[in-house]
């Protein structure tokens, strides 16, 4: 029997590991690490091993496109063509364009850092609008908002190993990043000083030299006081920060103001420990900052990102070996991000001036923005109000926003009143069940692609082992058929989309980078070469080249542009929210609302999980595996979970996940409204005045004991047809 080893990457979550696919007579009968890539180096996760071929073969996979019939939501759908598809889409979204303006035409997507990405926005771009939904307001937008201010746009990639100081602020690679999980137990095993602060007991947590258990929502005050220590003992990189930094002095100030006393206070770490963090990561170099998803979704997430920013470049752990690298990029290749910046594929300045949010968040939805996308709760509120103007259709593509944003209740009742929703989509999720048509997408399995990987760094290629089940098609094919349509009727504004399929995209992205597509297939990936301090050459990506403490480009709008804390709002709950709710918890079993339907990923964890201090629990009469309900103040709904008794969170913290469903629960939502907690939690206000981003992460909540009669009764074990 002849056994062909396919070198591809995974991308069932964002980590991308590289991977080696073993196909026997034309069947997948195993998925590996591969051990040659420079980024990965072999890790890998279940989720890899096992999502793609159940996602391909799930007999509950949509392989034709589908029409709905009947109203929404009540799973009654008609097979037809994709001609007939496309054509009723295009006849559609012009009578929207007629009536109410291309503006009136929005989009949903997970991110630009994925083909689709660009499918999305260059479609909408060409019919003549600008607005899309991601879902990175809650996840990374903080964070790369801030880079985008300060320049500080560095990752440890696989510099790990040689750090001899890691500090990991908001994160758990155990549970989310198998990579990083490997390279800071080999940076330990090497000697290194590994400093987690996290109010959580993680793996990490115990495995730590230096624990900090901050309160949720306070590590800008924690990063403060450090640079304070910094400051007070004169411990910053002298030439580095002299001949690479702006603001030092204003930052400088702004740090008096949080000494490890008052640091001590807000986060409630002993101030002899917020000083010997301090003096760690400043004296033991090379130091990695590795700064999570923990930070983002507050309304403090910008300038929390800008103070952890501010110690890197204090501590001169920029872009040299065994410290946080600069982004890599292959001469002449085009990345996603740069094709959705690249003035050639954007639309005039007056029309991205319309992007909504754009006037409130300039810095996330404006033409000078990082996202260029639409803050995400006021377009499903223009939706349901027409403010600031009528929003009237939605093509939502690999996203399952029904359970990934908060106020799960506005954003199914602005589904519901669109004139036209449009659900690409692997699988028939809550969101899909509300669509007027879905389109079979493809899988990982039946794709191919082409990307940076900055942790190697290196192109990492995506090679179909499988032809595309029924009809499937790939989000670049999905939105070139749809571009193709509005033009025979004329509908385009402008002609943004020039790839006729999704061969013709990676043509166009490798065409001036010397490789060609078949080239990157043989290893699957190809190492980008880069040296040390690239700084040097060009400065770094801000208006004065320089790495700016102060952000001019904050002040010039009128922000307060130094790094600052702000008390999370729980710190001031009505009197019966007497917990704090942290959410965002990972899985290796899920990456957001993902794989619920997979009989492997439910063996791992088979219900919504509330984990809950043993005296906290027992001061509620709640036992382990009890059902509870969870409310937050705001919130009209409230969410069934269930109870995890553990230490590893403090007495006045609960943690839980996102992202649940049941998709064997009969109903549109499939649980959703039950199971879930954005069902418990506002999209904001308050929202994080410089990206929007909600207060999601960090909540006041409440909790009691479900009775018997309470819980619904939950099917077992989805299986595969």
């Amino acid at each position: 029997m002849t056994t062909k080893i396919i070198p591809t990457t995974c991308r069932e979550c964002s980590v991308r590991c590289g991977a080696l696919i073993y196909l026997e007579n034309g069947r997948v009968v195993r998925i590996t690490g591969n051990p040659d890539h420079p980024g990965s180096r072999g890790a890998f996760c279940i989720k890899g091993a096992n999502a793609p071929v159940t996602a391909r073969e799930h007999g509950d996979r949509p392989l034709h496109p589908l029409c709905r019939l009947g109203n929404r939501g009540e799973g009654e759908w008609r097979q037809i063509s994709w001609d007939e598809a496309f054509d009723a889409m295009a006849e559609r979204l012009g009578k929207i364009k007629a009536e109410y303006g291309a503006t009136a035409i929005a989009g949903a997507v997970s991110n630009h850092f994925v083909s689709r990405g660009v499918a999305m926005t260059q479609l909408l771009r060409s019919i003549g609008s600008p607005n899309y939904m991601i879902n990175q307001d809650l996840c990374q937008g903080c964070r790369y908002t801030a880079a985008m201010l300060t320049g500080v746009g560095a990752q440890p990639g696989n510099e790990l190993p040689k750090a001899r100081c890691v500090l990991v602020i908001g994160k758990s690679p155990s549970d989310s990043s198998v990579v990083q999980w490997m390279h800071i137990k080999q940076a330990k095993k090497a000697g290194a000083q590994i400093i987690v602060a996290d109010p959580r007991r993680t793996q990490i947590a115990r495995m730590a030299d230096q624990w900090l258990r901050l309160k949720p929502g306070t590590d800008a005050a924690l990063a403060l006081s450090m640079i304070h220590v910094i400051f007070s003992e004169d411990l910053q990189d002298h030439e580095f920060v002299r001949n690479w930094c702006t603001g030092t002095e204003r930052l400088r100030e702004r740090a008096t103001q949080y000494p490890p006393s008052v640091g001590s206070a807000i986060t409630g770490v002993p101030a002899e420990v917020i000083a010997k963090a301090a003096r760690t990561f400043a004296t033991m170099k090379p130091g990695c900052l590795i700064l999570g998803h923990g930070i983002d979704a507050q309304a403090n997430g910008v300038k929390t990102a800008m103070s952890f920013h501010a110690l890197l470049a204090l501590t001169g752990n920029l872009d040299r070996e065994g410290t946080n690298r600069l982004p890599k990029q292959q001469s002449g290749f085009r990345d996603y991000f740069s094709i959705i910046n690249d003035p050639a594929f954007r639309l005039p300045e007056d029309i991205e001036r319309k992007i909504i949010g754009g006037q409130q968040y300039p810095l996330w939805s404006g033409p000078d923005s990082w996202s260029k996308s639409s803050h995400n709760p006021s377009l499903l509120r223009a939706v349901l109000t027409g403010r600031p103007y009528p929003v009237k259709g939605l093509y939502v593509s690999g996203v399952n926003i029904v359970c990934t944003y908060p106020d799960i209740q506005s954003t199914i009742a602005a589904l519901r009143k669109l004139d036209l929703l449009i659900v690409a989509t692997d699988h028939v999720t809550p969101t899909a069940e509300l669509a007027d048509f879905v389109l079979p997408k493809t899988t990982l399995l039946e794709e191919e692609d082409v990307s940076v990987d900055q942790s190697g760094p290196c192109l990492a290629v995506v090679q179909r082992a499988l032809p595309p089940k029924g009809e499937a098609k790939s989000d670049i094919d999905i939105a070139a058929g749809i571009v193709n349509a509005l033009r025979k009727k004329g509908l385009l504004e402008f002609d943004l989309f020039p790839w006729k399929s999704h061969l013709d995209f990676i043509d166009f992205q490798l065409k001036d980078s010397g490789s060609s597509f078949d080239e990157l297939c043989v290893k699957g990936y190809r190492p980008i070469a880069m040296d040390y301090e690239e700084y040097r050459k060009e400065g770094f990506k801000t208006p004065s080249r320089k790495i700016e403490l102060c952000p001019e480009r904050l002040e010039k709008i009128g922000y307060d542009p130094l790094p600052g804390y702000s008390p999370p709002t729980y710190s001031k709950p009505p009197a019966e929210f007497d917990l704090v709710l942290l959410t965002g918890i990972r899985s290796m079993a899920y990456h957001h609302s993902r794989f619920r339907n997979h009989v492997w990923a439910r063996k791992l964890q088979d219900a919504p999980e509330l984990r809950i201090n043993p005296k906290t629990a027992e001061r509620c009469n709640i036992g382990q595996d009890d059902w509870m309900w969870v409310s937050t103040p705001g919130a009209e709904g409230r969410a069934l979970l269930r109870a995890w008794i553990t230490d590893e969170v403090p007495e006045d913290v609960v943690a839980t996940g996102m992202g649940w469903w049941y998709p064997e629960i009969q109903g549109p939502d499939h649980g959703a409204l039950t199971f879930n907690i954005d069902v418990a939690i506002p999209y904001g206000p308050p929202w994080d005045p410089i990206s929007g981003s909600a207060e999601a992460r960090n909540t006041a909540c409440r909790i009691t004991r479900a009775e018997p009669g309470e819980v619904p009764g939950i099917p077992g074990i989805a299986q595969e047809k």
